[in-house]
């Protein structure tokens, strides 16, 4: 069995990296038509980071995950780490990375990249939670947009 492996994805996000950084930063990014529910668990200001539980639904069907958030303000960077849920029936460790890199012209970059561990050799890659993910992006934008 290999050890931990890799997946990328980049989107482009039509506003400025500080706007779409902070919506996760400031918790506000968690809703939209893909999330059921979100709630902080337990929130650190001192260390920047927080338990939150999400409700999703993938493919159709509803999941939930447990995760620690760690928030880099300096780098406009959060990492989801999953402590508990139904992605931990396939995976041994499974955490995603949001950077946020700025583009210019109100424009930037959402670098999205999975870190995972299969639990055997005929779990596949983490493919439809970044279909997820590539819609949620586009969702949030929408939303924030609209906000705007």
């Amino acid at each position: 069995m290999t050890g931990v492996q890799t997946l990328d994805l980049e989107i482009q996000v039509n506003m400025t990296a500080d706007r779409f950084f902070n919506s996760f930063k400031n918790k506000e990014g968690n809703f939209t038509d893909k999330t059921e529910a979100v709630s902080v668990h337990r929130d650190d200001l001192n260390s920047n980071s927080s338990i939150q539980i999400w409700n999703f639904i993938v493919d159709g069907k509803m999941e939930q995950i447990k995760e620690k958030i760690e928030v880099d303000e300096e780098n406009k960077s959060v990492s989801f780490i999953a402590m508990e849920g139904d992605v931990l029936e396939h995976y041994k460790s499974y955490k995603i990375t949001l950077d946020v890199v700025p583009r210019g012209d109100g424009v930037c970059i959402a670098k999205w990249k999975w870190e995972y561990e299969k639990l055997n050799d005929d779990v596949p890659p983490p493919t439809k939670y970044i279909a997820f993910v590539a819609d949620y992006t586009r969702d949030l934008e929408t939303r924030l947009l609209s906000e705007s």
